[in-house]
C-alpha cells in the first residue's frame, strides 16, 4: 500500500476538498459536514485540586446519560421530584450553611416567593449593597430551598445580603413567568438599595436568566444593575454553540445531556421562538450592559455559550471578565464548594462586584 497516498487522502478528508477522488468514498450531499474523532481516553487532569480529580474519577463510573426525557407535564414533575426530596433538600441545605454560615429567610417580594440570605453578625461588609440571585435548573428544576445553595456561596463570600428569587417554571409557568418575576422582584429591591449598588446574576440557567432580565430592563428602560454575575450561562436554548458537541460526554455534569437540555428548553419556551433573545439571551443586544464577570471550564458542556457571550459583549464595548478554569465541568465550582477552585472562583467574583458596586 502506497501510505503517502494514504496520507494525502487522509488530509484531504479533513480539510474537505476532493484531491485524488480520495473524499469521495466518504462523503456525499447528505453526509453533514463535521469532523470524526476516534474515540478516546480521557486522563484525569494532574494539575487541579485534588477535589476535581475525585470528582472526574467518579463520574467516570457514572451513567453517561441524564436518563430518559419527559415527555407529559406529569413525567416532568415526577422527575424532578424523584431528585429533590424535600427532606434530602432541606439536610443538603443545613450541611452548606453549617460550612458556609449565613441567616436564611423566607418571604415574598412583590408577591414573588423569595428567600433573603445574609451574612452572620460581622461579615457583612457593607450594608449599602445587595445582590439579586436566580438559581439554575434548566428552568424546571431549584424551586424553593433546592436553588439556594449557590446563594449561600454568594452571601458567605462577598458579604452581601442576597435575594435568591424562587421564579415560577414549567411545566406549569413557562415563558416569560421567570423573566416577569425576576424582573418584578428587581423593581421592588431597587425601591431600597441604590440599582448601582446592586448586582444580579447566577449560575446555568440562572446565569442566563440574569442576561434575559437586563435584556427586558433595558426594554423597559427600567434602572440597570451595577454589575451582572453569569456563571456558565446557558445563554442559547437551541444549543448550537461548539462545545454541545464537543464537550458532551466529556462535562461530567451535563454527561450526555444535549437532548434532555433542549427537551427542558422547549418546555421553558412554551411554543415562543427559542432564539428570541429573552428566552436565547446570546442572540440579543448587548450595548450599554453592565459590566459582567463570566466563569467557566475547559470540560463545560456551555463553555461556548459562556465565551460567545463574553465576545458579544466586548464587541458592544462592555467591561466583561471571562475566567475559564482548568478541567472544570459544568458549575464544578458550585457543586465542589470545599474545593481550592471554588473558593478562587467566588473570590474573583467578590472582587468583581466589590469593584463595581462599591463598598
Amino acid at each position: 500500500m502506497n501510505m503517502k497516498l494514504v496520507g494525502m487522502c487522509l488530509v484531504t478528508l479533513t480539510l474537505g476538498y476532493s484531491m485524488l477522488g480520495c473524499a469521495d468514498a466518504y462523503h456525499n450531499e447528505s453526509t453533514p459536514a463535521g469532523r470524526l474523532v476516534p474515540s478516546r481516553l480521557l486522563p484525569v487532569p494532574s494539575d487541579v485540586s485534588r477535589e476535581l480529580q475525585d470528582s472526574i474519577r467518579q463520574a467516570a463510573s457514572a451513567p453517561d446519560s441524564l436518563g430518559s426525557i419527559p415527555a407529559t407535564p406529569d413525567e416532568w414533575r415526577a422527575a424532578i421530584a424523584m431528585y429533590e426530596k424535600p427532606e434530602q433538600v432541606r439536610e443538603h441545605v443545613e450541611a452548606i450553611k453549617e460550612k458556609f454560615p449565613v441567616h436564611v429567610t423566607a418571604g415574598t417580594m412583590a408577591g414573588i416567593k423569595v428567600y433573603v440570605v445574609n451574612p452572620m453578625a460581622g461579615a457583612e461588609r457593607s450594608g449599602r449593597r445587595a445582590f439579586v440571585y436566580v438559581h439554575g435548573g434548566a428552568y424546571i428544576s431549584g424551586a424553593g430551598e433546592a436553588g439556594l445553595d449557590e446563594a449561600i456561596l454568594i452571601a458567605y463570600h462577598t458579604g452581601m445580603k442576597v435575594i435568591s428569587v424562587d421564579y415560577r417554571m414549567p411545566p406549569d409557568s413557562p415563558f416569560p413567568a421567570a423573566v416577569d418575576d425576576s424582573v418584578a422582584v428587581w423593581k421592588e429591591v431597587i425601591r431600597e438599595c441604590k440599582p448601582a449598588n446592586v448586582g444580579l446574576g447566577g449560575t446555568s440557567a440562572g446565569g442566563g436568566l440574569a442576561l434575559a432580565v437586563v435584556l427586558r430592563l433595558k426594554e423597559l428602560k427600567l434602572p440597570l444593575p451595577g454589575a451582572i454575575y453569569a456563571g456558565t450561562p446557558w445563554a442559547d436554548l437551541t444549543n448550537s454553540g461548539d462545545s454541545t458537541a464537543v464537550n458532551d460526554h466529556v462535562d461530567s455534569a451535563l454527561s450526555g445531556g444535549n437532548e434532555w437540555l433542549l427537551a427542558a428548553g422547549r418546555w421553558y419556551a412554551g411554543g415562543h421562538d427559542m432564539r428570541d433573545p429573552l428566552i436565547s439571551p446570546v442572540f440579543g443586544d448587548f450595548s450599554k450592559f453592565p459590566p459582567t464577570i463570566l466563569l467557566t471550564g475547559t470540560r463545560d458542556f456551555l463553555l461556548s455559550d459562556t465565551v460567545r457571550v463574553h465576545r458579544k459583549l466586548r464587541l458592544a464595548g462592555v467591561e466583561a471578565n471571562l475566567h475559564v478554569f482548568e478541567a472544570m465541568s459544568h458549575a464544578d465550582y458550585a457543586t465542589l464548594p470545599d474545593s481550592p477552585e471554588s473558593r478562587e472562583a467566588y473570590r474573583e467574583i467578590a472582587l468583581f462586584l466589590d469593584k463595581h458596586l462599591g463598598r
